[in-house]
């Protein structure tokens, strides 16, 4: 027997939804809600659907924006580099540490056919035609070290075979602080394999 108001499993199963949030924690931040002032919360409800009205994706490089072109595409439209990854949210690690002062372009996934995620599901021909409109010179693959994330950096490198614009992919391997008993296989190989001189 549920001792739970419907109102409230319904709740619970709303955060449930939310990608790494289990049972418990859903639980959690449903009764933390409840325990809210009403206004309080009225401001977090408010918020939540201003921002899935609001927000949507830049025409050129598909990251979240709530203006007509993102703020990025505007003031760095004469840049010749694309950071390409797979999600918006990637590209804040770049723009927090100033690495990369360039332009981006958001994939909005890899190829993952288990997943039905062909080529025609990602931005890829949009990404092209991008590059040569704009005279872009230089591509950085930024799309993690899983399989999937290889074969769509495969894909991209295959379909600019013909183009003069360098292409690169973010180094792999171990983490500063880490101790090599603890690093994978597959880390320590990429390390390995992309081991500089001194």
């Amino acid at each position: 027997m549920n001792v739970e108001p419907q109102s409230l499993v319904a709740l619970i199963g709303e955060f449930a939804d939310l990608p790494g949030i289990g049972q418990k924690t859903a639980r959690r931040l449903a009764y933390h809600i409840l325990s809210r002032r009403k206004d309080d919360v009225e401001r977090f409800a408010n918020n939540l659907i201003n921002a899935v009205t609001k927000v949507h994706h830049c025409p050129n490089c598909f990251a979240f924006t709530d203006v007509e072109v993102c703020e990025t595409c505007r003031n760095r439209s004469g840049a010749k580099s694309i950071c390409v990854v797979e999600k918006s949210s990637d590209i804040i690690p770049f723009e927090r540490s100033g690495v990369h002062k360039g332009l981006y372009f958001v994939l909005g996934g890899v190829i993952s056919p288990l997943d039905g995620v062909g080529p025609e599901q990602l931005h890829l021909p949009l990404l092209v035609k991008r590059i040569q409109e704009e005279g872009i010179e230089e591509l950085v693959l930024a799309l993690g070290s899983s399989p999937e994330a290889d074969s769509t950096a495969l894909m991209i490198d295959r379909m600019l075979q013909n183009t003069n614009v360098k292409r690169s992919r973010l180094a792999r391997g171990i983490p500063m602080g880490s101790e090599l008993e603890f690093v994978d296989e597959v880390t320590m190989l990429r390390a390995f394999e992309g081991r500089v001189s001194l």
